[in-house]
């Protein structure tokens, strides 16, 4: 008789514990990620930029060629991203989170931001959109 009273309580327990996990993994999924891209240089540049997750490296790669102070605004990201990598024409590829936002903590950001600026101390800002 116990042992029926005890698995009541954890079954319980666990549905209690567990209200909205599913609702809201969904909801990550259904999120629409996307990054927008600035050249702020006078100079054309080609930038190839990968978007990672914790889980599988990276899942998405994009290339352009940007002429000098250009823009290319609303690229969509294919999946949840937990990181950029940025290569600039034949430089190392460098690697930066998907921006936090600034509005809610431990929530990322729907847009990352990146812009190049060689004239700047950081000439690579990555920032919520």
């Amino acid at each position: 008789m116990k042992r029926r009273s005890v698995l009541a309580a954890i079954g319980t327990s666990l549905t209690v514990f567990s209200a909205g996990c599913s609702s809201r993994i969904s909801s990550d999924r259904d999120r629409n990620y996307e990054f927008g891209l600035y050249n702020g240089s006078q100079d054309p540049h080609s930038f190839r930029i990968r978007i990672g997750n914790d889980v599988e490296g990276y899942f998405q790669e994009e290339t352009f060629e940007m002429e000098g102070e250009t823009a290319n605004e609303n690229v969509p990201v294919e999946d949840t991203p937990s990181r950029i990598y940025l290569k600039i024409d034949s430089a190392d590829e460098r690697r930066f989170p998907w921006p936090a936002s600034t509005g809610e903590l431990g929530k990322i950001a729907l847009k990352a931001d990146v812009w190049y600026e060689p004239t700047l101390q950081q000439d690579i800002l990555i920032q919520e959109g």
